[in-house]
């Protein structure tokens, strides 16, 4: 499991980035993370959401590519966990966003890291009947996946 590379900056500091990502503001984003000099990029909202988990949150397609690349261009972590052990790519497959799990897939996130609960990134989107995001995970390829949570079995194995 990672851990953040940074803990510094104040919560204004990540508060004003987060607001940025939520209300798409590139440009405030950019400001903040320049002038802390990335120290936040890895930053804890409640509930642990990093900066790269909120930004996949975001349901326009067109930010949200904006902000996860620059996320990870200035060095967000890209398996480090919430407090529940999910991974900014377990959120993207879980609401079907494609765009982003190839983004995080391309940079290098482990599809294979559980949660608490024992749940991958492949099992969250095939609960949720996301296909075309469970095809591009590039670990169904190589393996059929091993199913720990109950919720999954009906999407993975109808």
């Amino acid at each position: 499991m990672e851990t953040p590379k940074h803990k510094c900056g104040s919560k204004t500091d990540s508060r004003i980035l987060l607001d940025a990502i939520s209300n798409d503001k590139l440009h405030l984003a950019r400001f903040v993370l320049d002038a802390l000099d990335g120290r936040i990029i890895d930053s804890e909202s409640e509930g642990a959401q990093t900066p790269l988990i909120s930004a996949v949150f975001l349901q326009d397609s067109g930010a949200r590519c904006r902000f996860v690349n620059l996320l990870l261009q200035r060095g967000a972590s890209v398996n480090l966990p919430d407090e529940s052990g999910r991974t900014p790519l377990s959120y993207a497959c879980e609401m079907g966003h494609l765009d982003a799990v190839k983004i995080l897939v391309k940079s290098g996130a482990d599809p294979e890291a559980a949660d608490a609960w024992g749940n991958t990134a492949l099992m969250y989107a095939a609960a949720a009947g996301h296909s075309a995001v469970v095809e591009r995970i590039p670990s169904l390829k190589q393996t059929r996946p091993k199913c720990v949570s109950i919720s999954c079995l009906p999407s993975l194995y109808i």
